[in-house]
Formats: structure tokens, sequence, C-alpha cells
């Protein structure tokens, strides 16, 4: 991240920066040399990068012709004063995560160069000397750079960076380095390029060729792919992998690589392109004291809870998924309804509710208001029952009771009528033929959350799942498998993933067998939305082979 202000404008960007450290420290030297008083920090996070980083400092003293440097009065290991009465301290973040409190403690600064500020122990040490440096010092200047390590405190760091108007995000790929390719008319070159210029990419090649060209507006070349090729032939021994982790092509496959194993890069990558481009409404809830005091206002802010892909069908069959704050694990804070429309060979998520704030029944009442919405044909709400997911069950159980004194304030079926949507839920889930449950009670264990996202994984890279969600992606994409524990990285989070994996355990046992049993593929589903319904013998055939239980083949 680099913040300078110059009188009236201020630049702000977060990057990922590979053995890029001299080129800030040139930088470093050239604003200490040009400005006066500067109260600065050089932060590293071990000392053996300390004693590196002021050797390298000398050798800009040393190399600097004299008429552009301002020489120093000291340099020692923990500081440099320079003779315009700059001043700079050497300090160390460390890698523990239980040190805090002492990195710049008792010293102001408007000057920060912070190298490899994602390996440093403590993000909320790192927070905090943020928050202490200078913000109207008209010549101040911060730098925090680092190869990226995973999901941790720098990852928030970009990703707050990215939101803000007032600053920018810059990520520099391997492909930016001059020095990485073989000429055409290098030895090695033909090893690697057997055609020559007229050699093929691999399809692996070609699809992060151009993501670099649609993100960057860069065109790699073939001397470029000869030299990546050759890297990753005689210096990772053939391993994609670690060639993906220390050489990424984009800041995704840099965070993916080094914080994700569990979902590949490819599988997420598609998921992503896909999800980029799908349009959504958002909503709030206002939520009471009483379940009939609830409203659902449409908003234009993109943060809020309730997000809307696809408004319910009454041809629709649906599968919903359920994670109450701190149900699956005790770092699952948010509240998360997943739900998806099913279809014979795959689900479509329709709409995503996220947030930190209902109580249980409140939670209740949400869970009943989108359940009765898309239930209009059938859906299957799965619900943990770990933790508080107890006390929204014997909620929905107390609303029940009430089910036939709730009072719409009219009888036309939109998202918006809650009252009605509610009561809808109650009375089909009363109707069914198998008793009348609420919904499928879920209490995840280690072994159970190990197979739920095995076959969630599974449904995503077979293409059988397909999110619309980036906020589900996003933490997807930070799900690690370690030791046999799968789960978010460092201080992510996984609500909205244990919600999307019930809503497929969901439809994999109940909703897949009924719309495979009626041929209900997403082609043919299209096709009766299309026509406004299915034609009467349509019907009485489907539900004939329904009842001899002969399954219609989906393709």
């Amino acid at each position: 991240m680099v913040d300078v202000q110059t009188s009236d404008k201020t630049y702000i960007a977060n990057g990922f920066v590979s053995h890029n450290s001299s080129f800030f420290l040139a930088l470093d030297m050239f604003w200490a040399f040009s400005h006066k008083g500067l109260l600065g920090v050089f932060i590293t996070h071990k000392e053996e990068m300390r004693d590196d980083f002021r050797a390298t400092v000398e050798v800009f003293f040393a190399e600097t012709p004299t008429k552009y440097r301002v020489n120093y009065v000291r340099h020692n290991r923990n500081l440099l004063i320079l003779k315009n009465a700059s001043k700079f301290r050497y300090l160390i973040a460390g890698t523990s995560e239980v040190r805090k409190g002492g990195l710049g403690r008792g010293g102001a600064a408007n000057f920060v160069h912070a190298t490899e500020c994602a390996f440093y122990g403590n993000g909320d040490d790192l927070s905090e000397f943020r928050s202490q440096t200078s913000s109207l010092y008209p010549h101040r200047l911060q730098i925090y750079e680092t190869t990226a390590n995973g999901f941790n405190h720098f990852w928030d760091m970009w990703e707050v960076t990215k939101d803000d108007p007032t600053k920018k995000a810059i990520f520099i790929g391997w492909w930016r380095d001059e020095r990485n390719q073989l000429p055409v008319s290098h030895p090695f070159f033909l090893n690697y390029m057997p055609d020559g210029i007229k050699s093929t990419l691999t399809p692996l090649e070609r699809k992060r060729v151009r993501e670099v060209r649609e993100l960057y507006s860069f065109e790699i070349s073939l001397q470029q792919i000869a030299w990546y090729r050759w890297h990753m032939a005689s210096e990772k021994d053939g391993d994609q992998s670690s060639m993906d982790q220390e050489y990424p092509w984009t800041e995704s496959d840099a965070f993916v690589a080094t914080g994700s194993k569990f979902f590949t890069v490819d599988a997420m990558s598609e998921c992503m392109r896909v999800a980029k481009k799908c349009a959504f409404q958002t909503f709030r809830y206002k939520l009471g004291m009483k379940f009939e005091e609830t409203e659902l206002r449409q908003v234009k802010d993109p943060r809020a809870e309730l997000r809307i892909y696809e408004d319910a069908s009454r041809f629709g069959y649906y599968a919903l998924g359920c994670d109450p704050a701190y149900g699956s694990s005790d770092e699952a804070d948010r509240t998360v309804i997943s739900i998806w429309r099913c279809y014979a060979d795959c689900l479509v998520q329709v709409a995503e509710y996220c947030s930190p704030q209902p109580s249980t029944y409140q939670c209740a009442w949400v869970l009943a208001h989108l359940a009765g919405y898309y239930g209009v044909t059938f859906l299957m709400p799965i619900l943990e029952m770990n933790g508080p997911g107890q006390a929204v069950f014997d909620e929905l159980e107390k609303v029940r009771r009430f089910a036939s004194e709730i009072r719409p304030h009219d009888e036309n079926y939109h998202i918006r009528n809650i009252l009605q949507n509610m009561r809808h839920y109650f009375y089909k889930r009363m109707d069914n033929p198998g008793g009348g449950e609420l919904l499928y009670q879920w209490k995840t264990t280690e072994d159970l959350k190990r197979r739920a996202m095995n076959q969630f994984k599974n449904a995503i890279e077979l293409h059988r799942m397909i999110p619309r969600s980036m906020p589900l992606l996003e933490e997807m994409r930070r799900i690690v498998s370690d030791g046999g524990h799968i789960g978010a990285e460092g201080r992510a989070k996984d609500d909205r993933v244990m919600g999307a994996a019930m809503a497929y355990q969901a439809y994999n046992t109940w909703v897949q067998p009924k719309v495979k049993a009626l041929g209900l593929t997403l082609e043919k589903s299209d096709d009766i939305e299309a026509k406004g319904g299915t034609p009467p013998l349509d019907r009485i055939i489907a539900g004939y082979l329904k009842r001899a239980n002969i399954s219609l083949p989906t393709s």
C-alpha cells in the first residue's frame, strides 16, 4: 500500500510484490533526500531482513552521486538520521501471533515502508500502528509491500483498499519483470518452444494469458511463456502448484494459490467469471419484537443482507441451507440462508441472506419468509441445529401454532409480502404427506462437515452447482484443508460456504430424485418458463411415471 500526499491529491495502492523491495528502497531514498524533517520507519518481519535492508541502504548512499544525496549523521541497526533533519527507525514486527503492542510504540511517523508485511505475526499490531501514522503531513508516504501469504491481515488491507474510493490496489505479476523471458535467440528457447514462434500454448496457458489481457491490458509473449516453462521445469520440478504460489498470474491466483488448496484455481476462476456477470437486487429487513412487524425494503446498497438473483418461480423446485450464527462452528458469527433452484442436472443460486445482526427468533422469521416465497411448488429447507439452531427451530414451531392467525395486508404474491409468504410456508409444510416436518435438522460434526464439503467441492468442479454470489466465492477461495480439517484459513469466514454446502445436501438427498423423475433439466425448465407451464398431457405422463417410480433421462 502506498499513501502519497502531495498538496491536493492522495494516492493509495496495495500490492503483492515479489523481489521488488530494492525498487521501493530507491523510492525511499529519493523521498528522504527530497523532503526535510521526515519521521520515518522501516518495518521488516525478522532481524535478518532488517540487516539486509540496512545493508542495501548503505549501498544506495555509496552509489548515489554526491550532488543527488543527503548524507547521514548516524546509521546503525536501530536508527538512520540525515543531515536534513529526517529520522528513520528500524522496527521488527516479528512473526509470532502472540507478540503484540510493541510495533512503533512511543513514536509518531509520517513515512512508512513495511516490507513482507503479510508475514507479520500479529495483524492487530500492524493495524494499531497504522492508526497512529500522520494523515496531515503534506509529504507523507506509506508503502506496504509483500508477497501474498494467504487470507490474513494483509488480505483484509487489500480488500478495504479495493472498496475505498480514495485508494487503489496494485498487483505486480511475474510477467511485469522484463527479465522473465527467454529471447528467441536463447539456446533454451527451442527446448520449451519446439516449434519456435509458431509454438502453441496449453489450454491453461491460453486461459491465463487471456485473463491477464482482460484484467491488466498486458499481452504476454511467447518468450515469457518459454521462461515460465523453463522455470517451472528446472526450479520447481514441474510442480504447477508451487509455481502458482510464487509466480501468480493475477491477484486472484496469488490469494488462491497461497491461501486455499481445497477448491481448484480453475474451478474458482470459472465460477467467478460467471458470477461477475450476474445482476441482483438488494433488500434489507426491518426486524422488530413481533414477527408480524417484519418488513422488507429494497435498497441500492450492495452491502445489504439479502441478495435476490432470481425471483421465485411457480414452476421451481428449491433447496435451502440455513446456518445460524455460531451454528456450524464458534467462528461462524453470521447467520446465512442460501437458496438454490434445483434441476435434474444442476443447481443455480437464486438468493443469499447473510447478516451478523438477527437473534435466533428473527432468524426463524427470515427463514420462514424466504422459504414461503420460494416454496410455491416445492422447497426443502435444512437447518443447522448445533448451538442456537435449536432455538431457531423452537421459534418456528411457536410461529406455526399461530399460522392460522397470520393476516397478510394483501394476498398478492411478491417477496415483500412477508406475512403471506410466512403463512404459505407453514401451510405447505403442514400439508406435506411426510407428516408436516418444518425442515430437516442437521448437526455438524467434523466427519459430517468433511463429507458435505467434499461433495460440495465435487459439485462445483463438475459444474453441477452454479453460484452467483461473489461474496460466497470470495469465502470459497479462503477454504483450506489442514490435517483433515476443512474450513476458512486464519481470520476468514466460511458461513456462506456452509450454507451452500447444506443446500447441496438438501438437493442431493431430497430434491434431485423428484426433479430427475420429472425430467426437469435446466433446459427443459427454461422451456416450461417460456411457455408459461407444462402442457396437461405432459403433467399426466410425468405424474404416472413418478408414481411408477420411473425416472426420465436428463439428457
